[in-house]
């Protein structure tokens, strides 16, 4: 059974990833954008029109690297983007726009697109969240809530602390959580249907984060928890 991590051993994966094993961040974003993009095709399959609302960070990288895939799976997808993106995401982002996926920041248009939504991707704020989600983020968070879409967490629900949970208002309430690598601690008691994705973590890094070197996806990429 694949273990529960905590946000220091996710952080401290993410470093050994690049440091130690010399796997870009690039090269994961696109591997969890690619994953994402394959759960909604098999938890999704008739659901035609994807909104995908993102952050600025590493998270929203991942839900603009995912958007190409939905794309090529036949989806039709529109893009919140809340803040401007960081360096590496924005890689992802401008790939987006050359593809032509609408791409929008105003929280008008937020309202206008839940609504035409078969689902909803979060991808707003990771598992480095320090506090309760500030504007835009809180007003975006509180719209999908309301929404009564299906909402898949992108590694974790907005707002939700990947150690302690649920303790900040707003949070995103999710049906479905995906997560990264590992599942989150924070996250076990939350009630949603979670699955953990493959992004190409090597099985000799486990034991550097206090884990057994086991092939957790020998079976397949996409796990329920």
């Amino acid at each position: 059974m694949i273990p529960w991590a905590t946000r220091e051993q996710c952080a401290k994966l993410d470093e050994l990833m690049v440091e130690k094993f010399h796997v870009p961040v690039l090269a994961m974003m696109e591997q969890a954008g690619t994953r994402l993009a394959e759960f909604v095709r098999q938890e999704f399959p008739k659901s035609r029109t994807i909104l995908i609302c993102c952050g600025k960070g590493n998270n929203g990288g991942d839900g603009f690297a995912a958007s190409r895939h939905l794309r090529n799976f036949g989806f039709e997808v529109a893009m919140y983007a809340a803040k401007e993106s960081r360096a590496e995401p924005l890689v992802f982002r401008e790939d987006a726009i050359s593809l032509g996926v609408p791409i929008f920041s105003s929280l008008e248009k937020l309202k206008a697109e839940i609504s035409k939504a078969d689902l909803i991707i979060d991808c707003l704020i990771g598992y480095n969240l320090q506090g309760a989600p500030r504007e835009p983020f809180a007003a975006a968070i509180r719209m999908l809530n309301k929404s009564g879409k299906p909402v898949i967490a992108c590694d974790i629900p907005s707002g939700v602390d990947a150690d302690k949970g649920a303790i900040f208002q707003p949070y995103v309430r999710a049906s479905h959580i995906l997560f990264l690598s590992l599942p989150k601690v924070g996250c076990k008691t939350l009630d949603a249907k979670k699955w953990v994705a493959d992004i190409g973590v090597p099985k000799e890094l486990y034991p550097l984060i206090g884990f057994p070197e086991e092939d957790y996806f020998s079976e397949a990429p996409l796990l329920q928890v």
